[in-house]
């Protein structure tokens, strides 16, 4: 309708429904890094050309990751269940920090935090990842302890978790507020910075510790 009330023209639901469902499938492209134009239909060759810049920095990054672990060959070699261990702790950073990312874009979104208002949510994001890794890391040294009957590997492992659900919690709310600050998308950008920090401080936390008490 005009201002006057009068019939301009006429929206169907099914348009509406259908711009709906590309904005969705636009938010869900943005969070893998993968170009809104890419279709099931694209060949291999334009698929990889959507793709490769992605997976090179994700390369670049598992080897920064790859190398914190060769710093603490000695310790691994003379405790190989560390090694068995190593992939839960990187693991559960990364879905974690996962989390808290698809919340804060989300919110950025919406309008409803930036960078300069983000205390009360980092807050509380901190004290969700200290709560969360205190459950898990509790089971997870359980499980240890049936498994090995080794307390020693139990409470490394446990004490990992929780550092690393911190950390998840500490970059996966400010690293998309800082990149959405330097301009850039943080659905497409942040992903890679935060599950880097998860990754390598959570091997440092876990195999820094294991050095420590395992002495």
């Amino acid at each position: 309708l005009n201002d006057s009330n009068e019939v301009v023209g006429i929206i169907y639901s099914d348009d509406m429904l259908k711009i709906l469902q590309d904005d969705q499938a636009s938010s869900l492209y943005n969070f893998a890094g993968i170009v809104q134009s890419e279709s099931v239909t694209d060949s291999a060759k334009a698929k990889v050309k959507n793709r490769y810049r992605w997976l090179i920095i994700n390369l670049a990054t598992a080897f920064l990751a790859s190398f914190t672990v060769g710093r603490f060959e000695p310790v691994l070699s003379k405790y190989v269940l560390l090694a068995v261990y190593m992939p839960i702790v990187a693991g559960m950073g990364g879905n974690a920090a996962t989390q808290t990312l698809a919340v804060q874009v989300r919110g950025i979104a919406l309008k409803q935090i930036e960078l300069k208002t983000a205390w009360k949510t980092l807050r509380n994001e901190l004290g969700a990842g200290l709560m969360n890794g205190l459950i898990n890391g509790v089971l997870v040294a359980a499980v240890v302890m049936v498994l090995n009957r080794d307390a020693k590997i139990a409470i490394i492992l446990a004490m990992a978790m929780i550092i690393n659900l911190l950390v998840a919690g500490f970059f996966g709310t400010l690293v998309p507020l800082i990149m959405q600050k330097l301009g850039k998308d943080p659905a497409t950008s942040a992903t890679i910075f935060i599950t880097t920090a998860t990754d390598i401080l959570g091997f440092m936390a876990f195999l820094g510790l294991a050095t420590i008490i395992l002495k």
